[in-house]
């Protein structure tokens, strides 16, 4: 057929379509009566994980459109054909496209005011050394990105510090590779030219050979069990050598401490990510933002994608690729880029890995078409997130959202209930009201007054919503939960399991928004788990859609399949959904090599009904993002279930440099340092090849799926992972082991007393404040001052809500979680206080002291089983000598709660066991009579407070005169820990007792720092007239001696 024949059909066929358009639209201005022609539905999908887009069912309610928008739509359908006729057509691999009138494409949100790839380096609690320049090399392949960032620092004090490199990343991003060291450059930043950074590669060996003659002694961080890799930093900082660690905190936030800064030098970080791109309807779309206040900044961009994909950069340059071979470039010098990839269809991806194989991924949106006979439940609870994180963008989101789902869906949900939560959590109005427009206006006008601040307790919203406090057993039976958050766990429980235990058997909806900081592995699990779903709303064009896709009525994946594929091997699913629904987006990974021929084949069932679909996938591109995008997702899946999967998690976390919950990047100064913790190559690749991810999963379920979310079993299991710690030396006895069976499943369970502000609007918060929550640049200061200001005018409730703003925007932060669970202890918060220590544990659990907090809180919480346990792990540990007289400081604490519990004022399940310990704890432990006794310890490592006693005679004690006339003694001085340092003095002379603290030397590595000291006195110990005070002090300069307490003995 001559191409004149077939430029003649096809103009036949585009009038045949005009005509029949402008048919359509004449009937459709004849009668009131019919629907309006409406546009095909656009999804979306934002990285990685399971979320669906919104082909949903029709709303309750259509609006017409004026004849003007019919016929603007039929001349787009129209242009768009006449477009697709003269693209094929097109000749060059790579050319500019033509002008058409596109139809109007779904926009992302605004940039955020929190821009990600923001970055502070942190030498003090408020001093940072400025950033002077950045260089970006961005490679785009097909719906995959790599980012590698060099950041210049200059340290122009005098003198030596330890930074905390803190790095905001987009949504979904993680670091593989992080390096530091000193510019050769004492003048300025060095950029590579644009022709030096095409020729470059991304590999961590290319990243580090193509600066090697632009730094000075490099160091690149190795992946390290997370643990392990806390531990070896802590022990080298303080040998003051240089090591380097990055540790995921949260979310979106990484945390990297680098030493040494030397004073007067350019120091350099390098930066290396992965993320998946954002989907928006059928294109995807990359934004770089990168901060606007730098001096200097450039960024070189390479893409490739599969033949006659287009791509339009920063909303100007179009192009059309034509073979997989060609590559676009561009050099940028502004702060923002943006690409859109437009309707690139299922990209397929293969890659190899030298050790371990071929990989390959793709993703793709199954042809599933919505359906409109499925309602929802008829009452609905809203959880909506009011937390820091929230602020602002986010909230203005959940309320369009809050407010479109029940306007669109009044037909069927006719009641609802509205929480909102930080670490708070407070109903709207308690009771299930009905979904009338006037309550819904009143319902925004209450939600626009709140203040946005405080950390995330998830767990505990979840509960609140699975059992209302106003239910009616009788008429409130089912209800489906919306929950409108980012789904970032902050405070509380955090065992995935253990929170979705907590939705009973409510189906959870939520929903992405593509925003940096949102935690899909959260959301994925309490949909997924729940019978729910995650929707992606990644622009307000998507709102509307959105609110109603709950309606959808899901279809069950039985299997899937990819042909050309040998054996099907170890087929990954992103969030390993249980269902599909209309309009969602799936990531699928595997072992070996798809080509352009292979087909993903879905086998599907709704109710009676089974569906196969075939879908094809596009040419494939060759890229060495793809085996680390299968590790991405098979890590993801293995930390799910936490111990369980524990060994294969390290190995393939290890061998695919993901950085997560189990594995972190640490920096050391030579091999033998890495030996000296016995960090060394493992046979990491022999793992990956041996052991398939998918049957490793369904082998956890069958075994142990039952347990999951026990929290005895969680507990256990944790105890069994300290054990094996080889710098842990923790071997728990036998007896200790048996009285662990026995005790109840309970035991473990914490629960925090909820919280009752007085205050949650903005009414009354200074503006200083309300602009640091804005921009989430928080002082502490100014935080702690907010704190005592709500402690006076209103409740510890608040004073605690305002204070956990700082854990909100730091969640890794072991200092500052450290810092606020004393304030909670002294507010009267205790089970807020465990929580937090307990985080501090699973971090660091080489720290003896946080078992010791954790036995006294529990102990005054009343959980005297819990408690005793921490108390044995706090004596049965062989601890590093730096922690002074620990064990026997905590064997009299211990000794003391032996004591309650066989003298029955304390109840135990462990009474026997109580009492067969009391007496070994006694004959190690017992200080005799003691009349007066004074405990310290402290929330900051590397830090020498010492405990002054000034006795009635005015004879000091104190670690230059540990021992006094009258007998008080002094415990073994603790210079480079958190304590404990005890006074005890047996026969107290009348008079007064002057306790202070000296803050004779904070961390030497750090520029300010804040030193929060919690002391413990107890009168006349072991006896009955037992008298006992807590005192919390902050120690805010280094040298000065602080009041504590004063006592005073009567004659």
């Amino acid at each position: 057929m001559n191409k004149r024949l077939v430029h003649t059909k096809i103009r036949r066929i585009i009038t045949t379509l005009f005509l029949m358009t402008i048919a359509v639209l004449s009937l459709s201005n004849c009668s009131d009566d019919m629907a309006p022609l409406s546009s095909p539905p656009q999804q979306s999908e934002s990285h990685a994980d399971e979320q669906y887009g919104m082909a949903a069912a029709p709303p309750p309610q259509s609006l017409e459109e004026p004849r003007e928008q019919e016929s603007a739509r039929a001349q787009v359908f129209l242009d768009n054909i006449q477009a697709e006729t003269e693209r094929a057509n097109d000749a060059p691999a790579l050319s500019v496209a033509k002008k058409e009138k596109p139809a109007k494409p779904i926009a992302s949100w605004k940039r955020s005011q929190v821009t990600p790839n923001t970055s502070r380096l942190m030498i003090g609690e408020n001093e940072s050394l400025a950033l002077k320049g950045i260089q970006a090399k961005v490679t785009i392949n097909g719906f995959r990105a790599r980012v590698v960032l060099d950041h210049y620092f200059f340290n122009d004090h005098e003198r030596m510090f330890e930074g905390t490199f803190k790095l905001r990343l987009p949504n979904g991003a993680n670091p593989y590779f992080f390096a530091f060291g000193e510019s050769q450059r004492l003048d300025k930043p060095v950029f590579f030219d644009q022709q030096q950074v095409q020729k470059m590669g991304t590999e961590p060996l290319d990243i580090m050979k193509n600066r090697e003659n632009s730094w000075q002694q490099p160091k690149e961080a190795r992946m390290v069990p997370k643990e392990k890799a806390a531990f070896a930093y802590r022990e080298t900082v303080r040998r003051r050598v240089d090591p380097a660690l990055m540790e995921w905190s949260g979310a979106g936030i990484f945390s990297a401490r680098v030493f040494p800064l030397n004073p007067k030098k350019w120091h350099r970080i390098v930066i290396a990510y992965d993320l998946d791109l954002l989907a928006l309807g059928d294109d995807l779309e990359y934004r770089l933002d990168l901060p606007t206040d730098i001096p200097q900044r450039v960024t070189d961009l390479t893409i490739t994608q599969p033949p006659g994909v287009e791509i339009v950069v920063d909303d100007q340059k179009s192009f059309i690729f034509n073979t997989t071979e060609n590559t676009y470039h561009q050099r940028f010098e502004t702060a923002q880029i943006s690409v859109r990839i437009k309707k690139p269809g299922a990209v397929l991806l293969n890659g190899h890995d030298p050790k371990t194989g071929d990989y390959f991924a793709t993703r793709f949106r199954p042809p599933l078409a919505a359906q409109a006979n499925h309602s929802g439940s008829q009452t609905g609870v809203f959880l909506v997130d009011v937390s820091l994180s929230s602020n602002p963008d986010r909230f203005n989101v959940w309320l369009k959202l809050l407010q479109a789902t029940l306007n669109n869906n009044r037909d069927a949900l006719k009641t609802f209930a509205v929480c909102f939560f930080n670490i708070e959590q407070f109903w709207w109005q308690e009771r299930f009201i009905a979904n009338t427009p006037e309550n819904v206006q009143a319902l925004l006008d209450f939600a626009q007054q709140l203040s946005l601040e405080g950390a995330t307790d998830l767990k505990a919203a979840l509960h609140f919503a699975s059992q209302p406090p106003f239910l009616d057993k009788q008429k409130d039976k089912d209800w489906d939960i919306f929950l409108l958050s980012d789904g970032g766990i902050t405070w509380g429980e955090d065992n995935l399991f253990a929170l979705s235990q907590s939705l009973s058997a409510h189906a959870l909806f939520a929903y992405n928004t593509g925003l940096a900081g949102t935690d899909t592995r959260i959301l994925n699990h309490l949909s997924r788990e729940s019978g729910g779903a995650l929707f992606s709303v990644v622009g307000e064009a998507e709102i509307e859609k959105a609110s109603i896709a709950h309606r959808s009525r899901p279809w069950h994946l039985s299997s899937i399949q990819v042909d050309g594929i040998p054996n099907n091997s170890d087929l990954l699913l992103a969030g390993r959904p249980h269902n599909v629904f209309p309009g969602q987006v799936l990531q699928l990974a595997g072992r070996g090599k798809a080509t352009a021929s292979s087909r993903v084949i879905l086998n599907l069932v709704q109710n009676d009904q089974e569906k196969k679909l075939e879908i094809p996938l596009s040419a494939p591109l060759t890229s060495a993002l793809t085996p680390r995008l299968y590790g991405q997702i098979a890590v993801g899946q293995l930390e799910t279930f936490a111990t369980a999967t524990e060994t294969m998690s390290k190995a393939y976390a290890t061998h695919f440099r993901i950085t997560g919950q189990t594995c972190s990047l640490l920096m050391l100064e030579t091999e033998e340092d890495y030996l000296r913790f016995n960090i060394k190559p493992e046979e990491d690749a022999f793992v990956v090849k041996s052991k398939p991810v998918n049957v490793a999963v369904a082998k956890v379920l069958k075994e142990i799926g039952e347990t999951l979310g026990d929290p005895k079993a969680a507990f256990l299991a944790w105890l069994a992972k300290l054990e094996k710690m080889p710098d842990l030396n923790l071997s728990l006895p036998a007896a200790f082991k048996i009285v662990l069976e026995q005790m109840p499943q309970q035991a473990f369970v914490v629960k925090a007393k909820p919280l009752q502000a007085k205050s949650r609007t903005w009414e009354g918060i200074p503006g200083n404040v309300r602009t640091q929550l804005k921009t989430k640049k928080l002082d502490y200061d100014s935080f702690t001052d907010e704190a005592q200001r709500r402690l006076n005018a209103y409740r510890p409730a608040d004073a605690l809500r305002a204070i956990s703003s700082l854990v909100e925007n730091n969640p890794g932060d072991g200092v500052l979680a450290r810092d606020v669970a004393f304030s909670a202890i002294e507010w009267g918060l205790k089970g807020h206080a465990y929580h937090l220590f307990r985080r501090v544990a699973n971090s660091r659990p080489f720290e003896p002291h946080t078992y010791r907090a954790m036995a006294q809180v529990l102990e005054k919480m009343g959980q005297v089983d819990l408690a005793l346990v921490y108390y044995e792990l706090g004596l049965i540990g062989q601890w590093n000598s730096r922690f002074g007289d620990f064990q026997r400081i905590h064997g009299i604490d211990y000794l003391r709660f032996l004591r309650r519990i066989v003298a029955g004022e304390l109840t135990s399940n462990a009474l026997d066991y109580a009492t067969m310990r009391l007496d070994s704890v006694q004959k190690a432990f017992d200080p005799g009579k003691l009349d007066i006794l004074v405990a310290l310890s402290w929330n900051t490592d590397g830090t020498d407070v010492d405990m002054h006693v000034i006795e009635p005679s005015g004879e000091e004690c104190y670690y230059q005169h540990p021992d006094t006339k009258i007998g008080g003694h002094l415990s073994r001085d603790v210079t480079q820990g958190y304590g404990p340092e005890m006074y005890t003095l047996a026969n107290a002379k009348p008079g007064i007792y002057h306790i202070k603290a000296k803050y004779f030397a904070s961390d030497a590595n750090r520029a300010s720092t804040r030193t929060k000291v919690s002391a413990t006195i107890i009168q006349n110990w072991g006896t009955e007239q037992e008298r006992i005070l807590h005192k919390t002090v902050t120690l805010r300069y280094g040298k000065e001696m602080h009041d504590i307490l004063t006592i005073k003995v009567a004659k």
